[in-house]
């Protein structure tokens, strides 16, 4: 029957009835704003899906570089900057390729408090790994706290490139225990016995000029070194060797880590007759024991390994009061490759000193990187034997470690072509290298001819001559 004015017609709309006028043209609008509303929820849906799947892409495209030190002292804070620099360059360079992907390099930096407390080294270490979830490490200092946390990366394999531990005995556990240890590797020559052999070599250039200049034909030696494990193998190390070497000891001085103040132990060095202080250090004690030598006027030439003075904060906080101190250092005034004098001018330029053994973390992260692409891969077991292949030049030297059936695993090589470290001398605020000398290495003809560029020669502390000239 045809619709007429008023009728009314039941509809069936989508099963539903509705006796509505004009019910056709509202029922369009509802669907036509349902599906714009739906169309909006799925347009926010999506978005943030695409977001989210954004967030596990870069996610997934960061790895994470950690940072070990004790923070609350010098060499701690100058590693920490060390690590900075070295990561920004690395990022700034385009980051780390595995296989077809890049990663950006996020630096997780930890306090390990170890020169006060080795259990918060180890907790440091286990938070590192499991809390922060970072799988390459570098830093550590102090033996007795790298060797409690040589134990947390053997049970969660995280790789560990150490900086600067003194004793052999890290390396040494590797060669003994290697399926458990081999995420472990050591980039500076801070082993005992190569500070013995090197520090003796420059005793030795003190030794002739005391003879020479002084006319003193048996030159008396003090042995003044920290309580620490990594000082124990030098100390025995120089009884044996001095005396053989047409020297006496003059006596034995073993303050504590953290002394502040040793004029007692510079005083009976002093009435020991010493001319010669052989001097070891990597705790505050070594920011101490050379100013207060300089401000008694110890007539004693001081030659040794100290931390402190490898750089020239030491010569700042005292005043110039080290002057004529010599020290082991990896870095001074010299061309060891063609990378390092840049790097030491940007660190200078940078932070405003010249880089101690910290100098060597930067080359550490840069040589992680390199055996992250060379394995292609995140497998931590891939990434071990990528690093035992490593022939890298950085700016403290040509790096590579020992390898499985050494006697030391995993140690930097330390031989002429590769890393060898220096000896310094201050000299008016400058670190003039006075060794390699160009002459043989405690008999071993392979060093004769090794000397860097900018290699000066060795000078007896003016007092000291005035002191001994004026007893005769």
């Amino acid at each position: 029957m045809p619709a007429g004015k008023g009728t009314r017609f039941w509809i069936l709309l989508k099963g539903r009835k509705t006796d509505i006028p004009n019910c056709g043209e509202k029922l369009k609008q509802e669907e036509a704003m349902k599906s714009k509303y739906k169309k909006t929820i799925y347009g926010i849906v999506v978005f943030f899906l695409i977001m989210a799947v954004a967030t596990m892409a870069h996610a997934q495209k960061t790895i994470k570089f950690g940072y070990i030190g004790p923070m609350k002292f010098i060499v701690g804070q100058e590693c920490s900057l060390t690590a900075e620099m070295a990561v920004e360059d690395i990022n700034k360079a385009g980051g780390i390729k595995v296989g077809n992907t890049k990663y950006k390099v996020e630096l997780v930096k930890v306090d390990s408090n170890e020169i006060l407390n080795i259990s918060d080294a180890v907790s440091a270490m286990e938070r590192l790994i499991t809390v922060d979830k970072v799988d390459f490490i570098v830093g550590g200092y102090r033996t007795e706290a790298v060797l409690a946390m040589q134990e947390v990366i053997g049970d969660k394999k995280a790789i560990w490139i150490n900086c600067y531990t003194g004793s052999p005995e890290p390396v040494a556990r590797v060669a003994k225990n290697y399926d458990r240890l081999k995420y472990f590797f050591k980039i500076a020559t801070l082993n005992s016995k190569y500070i013995g052999d090197v520090v003796f070599n420059g005793l030795l250039i003190v030794r002739d000029k005391v003879i020479k200049d002084l006319g003193i034909a048996k030159p008396r030696v003090a042995l003044l070194g920290e309580k620490a494990l990594w000082v124990e193998p030098v100390i025995k190390d120089m009884q044996k060797r001095i005396p053989e070497n047409g020297m006496e000891i003059a006596g034995i001085w073993r303050p504590s880590i953290t002394a502040q103040d040793v004029t007692a132990e510079l005083s009976a060095i002093k009435q020991s007759g010493a001319h010669i202080i052989r001097f070891d250090a990597c705790g505050p004690i070594g920011a101490v024991v050379p100013k207060q030598w300089g401000e008694l006027q110890i007539p004693a030439a001081m030659i040794g390994f100290d931390c402190a003075s490898m750089n020239d904060r030491n010569w700042a906080s005292s005043g110039g009061l080290i002057n004529y101190e010599a020290t082991l250092a990896p870095f001074g005034d010299a061309h060891i490759t063609p990378k390092t004098m840049p790097y030491y001018k940007k660190l200078k330029a940078r932070y405003g000193y010249s880089p101690s053994y910290c100098g060597v973390c930067y080359d550490a992260y840069n040589v992680m990187k390199a055996a992250i692409e060379r394995a292609g891969t995140l497998d931590k077991d891939a990434v071990v034997a990528a690093l035992e292949k490593t022939d890298y030049v950085g700016a403290s030297g040509r790096i590579a470690f020992t390898q499985k059936g050494q006697q030391w695993v995993h140690d930097v090589v330390f031989a002429p072509g590769y890393t060898t470290t220096t000896i310094i001398q201050w000299i008016n605020g400058k670190p003039m290298v006075i060794w390699p000398d160009g002459k043989a290495f405690l008999g071993d003809k392979k060093w004769v001819g090794l000397k860097y560029g900018g290699t000066s020669e060795y000078q007896l502390p003016p007092w000291m001559v005035k002191y001994w000239k004026s007893k005769k």
